[in-house]
């Protein structure tokens, strides 16, 4: 377990950058926490009690406090090693998850690290607990439960208000998307000033995301004027040059985020310098903050359980050589005593990257098999041909009722191969993949990459095989086939495997075949319904509203974009392969492909097609055969209404309904409503007690297949379906894969 350690002294080298530290051990005024989240429910198997090493001192079989009378009393639930202590409190006007009761509760910090670990291990009944339900019971406003954050003491720091050495911090944890108010601030305050008595005159608010910062200023005199005072994280370890939290060395693109700035689109080739430590997160070869860090939060426990360097220097942003490296490759070291970072040559990065890169198995493709597969002739077996999700989809189509699947065909990975050999880009991806600056140069890699997907998108599209997908297309619809819409959606010979998911990395694209055959290139689609037209008309008007409203919204501006283009494009078939096709060379999907070292020659783009859903009722996603503390396992399943996606949220505000429930044979049983959509009028429940038996029903049988038939080598075998109810009220099975975690 990684301690946070003050440094004392900070110089720079020209292109090298070295901030040293002084001290060998923890300082009680040297760190400062950020939100408590995480980033997925693959974070649900580490979840046991952690290993707090030697100085954490004898473990109390306490589980809990409701008040912190006194300093000893806080000392009880502290680790020693990692000062803080976290505490989940009372919503005013809201109802507490039973069997919680109480006004507060500091968790024992030497038994649990994390608020999960905490509620599913204290309390028997939250045994089932996954990430997604505390995010919704405790970041999100709209479903918020309970307050969430840590509480930590601070000696040596001044009180803004009292100007009184000594400080009491508190946090209140929340997604970047919400901002301070002062009735927030004042509930929480109040709420801990009666729980920590002794402790009431000494609280002072510490923001921990730039939203939060930037809305604590503004109130700053208001919150004065109610006795609460504001310390900026910064403030917390003023005169210190850097933070040590998890020790390694990485090498990647430096990619500074504007100061203020959230992370998005990175990937684990990237040294990344935040502001703020990023809320969620996934593989990164190195984070770099200006502002301290959690030492309990999971961001940090997650850094620090792979060796990824992680430290906070708060003057990262005033230095002019870190400019200079912006987008270049890096090595990145964080030590007990040092944080390093300075240029490096490819040749160490490649060494480094493939000593340490995960072993998975080469990717398969046999390019042998030219036909398009209908999914009735196909199954696993095809996948080396056509893409695991394709095969799994001709799985289900073969496994269940008509009335719970999607029928469809499959274009194999040698239709990708033949479009690229003779639109002569071959040339083009070798001369990409053999350039060393690509490799060097974030900057120039994304130049490449999307010259190389615009010159998929605009290579001729192969007569015979347009003519081969209009005649599956025909075969699966009928006479309707060309004013019914089709997904054409990515699979490729690296995602939904066993061994890597790729979820998320690739593209998929609607199709009209009645677009191909109206002569012209102007849109709209022949395949929008007047129906869904007045939806997606509607929803365009409910966005650009909440635009005008909420201008900081940013994510409101791609949301809008897309649905203008769903209303005005044309959807020819050709256009969604060629845009499937394309997206094998996403930058996140290369980068993937880097990380895990696999040769991107060797990556096939295969495609599954079906009829796309319109106007769906609800979305899902349901994972299977998770682990609780009992011997059963459980089902969790999480859905949205119809038009907003669970798997990638285009508003990141929206929560999503959670329920769980176990399996007695082929029964669903213990179901547990955790967690109310927010889109959902007054909380309704988005599955009526009819169709939650009959996806159980449906989801056992899968798994009973799976388990035997398709992957009988994963033990225990966990997958990971997406669900629809369907504009006529069918549950429809739409996809499965593995479901790949870290634990057992």
């Amino acid at each position: 377990m990684r301690r946070s350690l003050p440094c004392t002294s900070a110089f720079a080298l020209t292109l090298h950058l070295l901030w040293a530290c002084g001290s060998s051990s923890p300082d009680p005024d040297a760190g400062v926490d950020v939100a408590d989240l995480g980033v997925s429910d693959a974070w649900e198997a580490d979840a046991g009690t952690s290993d707090l090493g030697v100085d954490a001192g004898p473990v109390d079989a306490l589980a809990f406090l409701n008040v912190l009378e006194s300093s000893d009393d806080m000392a009880r639930v502290e680790n020693p090693a990692k000062p803080g202590v976290k505490y989940l409190a009372r919503v005013d006007g809201s109802e507490l998850p039973s069997p919680l009761i109480e006004d507060c509760y500091f968790q024992n910090m030497r038994r649990w690290e994390w608020h999960v670990q905490f509620l599913q291990q204290a309390f028997p009944e939250f045994e089932a607990l996954g990430f997604d339900t505390y995010v919704s019971w405790v970041l999100r406003k709209a479903t918020r439960r309970l307050w969430g954050g840590d509480v930590r003491l601070w000696p040596g720091v001044t009180h803004p208000l009292t100007e009184r050495q000594g400080v009491v911090s508190f946090m209140v944890y929340t997604d970047q998307t919400e901002a301070f108010t002062l009735e927030l601030v004042t509930e929480v305050h109040g709420r801990l000033s009666a729980c920590m008595p002794f402790a009431a005159d000494l609280l002072v608010v510490v923001p921990s995301h730039p939203l939060q910062a930037s809305s604590a200023e503004v109130l700053r005199a208001d919150l004065a004027a109610r006795g609460i005072g504001v310390v900026r994280p910064r403030e917390l370890i003023e005169g210190l040059s850097s933070e040590s939290y998890s020790v390694g060395v990485g090498y990647g693109f430096l990619r500074i985020v504007p100061s203020g700035q959230y992370l998005q689109d990175y990937g684990p080739r990237d040294v990344v310098v935040v502001q703020s430590a990023p809320n969620d997160i996934s593989i990164v070869a190195g984070l770099l903050s200006a502002d301290p860090q959690n030492l309990h939060s999971h961001v940090n426990l997650r850094l620090q359980e792979k060796g990824i360097p992680n430290a906070a220097v708060p003057d990262v942003y005033d230095n002019a050589l870190i400019a200079t490296l912006d987008s270049k490759l890096v090595r990145y070291e964080v030590t007990e005593t040092k944080v390093d970072l300075r240029p490096a040559a490819l040749a160490e990065a490649e060494a480094f990257w493939a000593a340490n890169r995960p072993v998975v198995p080469e990717p398969r493709a046999d390019l042998s098999v030219t036909q398009i597969g209908r999914y009735a002739d196909l199954g696993f077996s095809d996948s080396d041909s056509y893409g695991a999700k394709a095969a799994n989809l001709a799985e289900l189509r073969n496994l269940l009722p008509a009335a719970h699947r999607v029928d469809g065909f499959a274009i194999p990975f040698a239709a990708y191969h033949a479009f690229i050999q003779q639109g002569g880009l071959e040339a083009s991806i070798e001369a990409l993949l053999t350039d060393p600056r690509v490799r060097e140069d974030a900057a120039l890699k994304r130049v490449r990459l999307n010259e190389l997907r615009r010159a998929i998108r605009a290579a001729p599209f192969p007569a015979a095989l347009e003519g081969e997908i209009q005649a599956a297309m025909i075969a699966t619809s009928g006479g309707q086939a060309a004013t019914v819409p089709f997904k054409f959606r990515s699979s490729t010979n690296v995602e939904d495997l066993d061994a890597l998911t790729g979820a998320g990395l690739y593209d998929s694209r609607r199709g009209c075949l009645a677009d191909d055959q109206d002569g012209d290139e102007l849109g709209p689609s022949a395949c929008l319904s007047q129906e869904e037209r007045a939806f997606l008309e509607s929803r365009l008007v409910e966005l650009r509203a909440e635009q005008a409203q909420y201008p900081d919204r940013s994510w409101l501006s791609e949301m809008i974009l897309d649905l203008e283009g769903d209303l005005s494009e044309e959807k020819t078939v050709a256009r969604a392969v060629r845009r499937v096709w394309s997206s094998l060379w996403n930058e996140r999907a290369f980068d993937e492909r880097e990380y895990y070292g696999i040769d991107h020659r060797l990556a096939f783009m295969g495609i599954a097609v079906n009829p796309a859903f319109a106007l769906e009722q609800v979305n899902a996603v349901v994972l299977t055969n998770l682990s609780g503390t009992s011997t059963n396992s459980f089902y969790r399943v999480v859905s949205q209404v119809g038009y907003e996606s669970v798997v990638q949220p285009a508003d990141p505000t929206v929560v999503a309904e959670v329920l769980t429930f176990r399996r007695d044979g082929q029964s669903v049983v213990g179901v547990q409503h955790l967690v109310s959509s927010s889109l959902s009028a007054g909380g309704a429940p988005l599955w009526s007690n009819e169709n939650l038996d009959i996806l159980g029903g449906l989801v056992f049988v899968v798994q009973d297949h799976f388990e035997t038939s398709v992957y009988p080598e994963l033990r225990p075998l966990r997958l990971d379906l997406e669900v629809k109810i369907d504009r006529s009220g069918e549950v429809v099975l739409k996809q499965v894969r593995p479901y790949l975690t870290s634990g057992p």
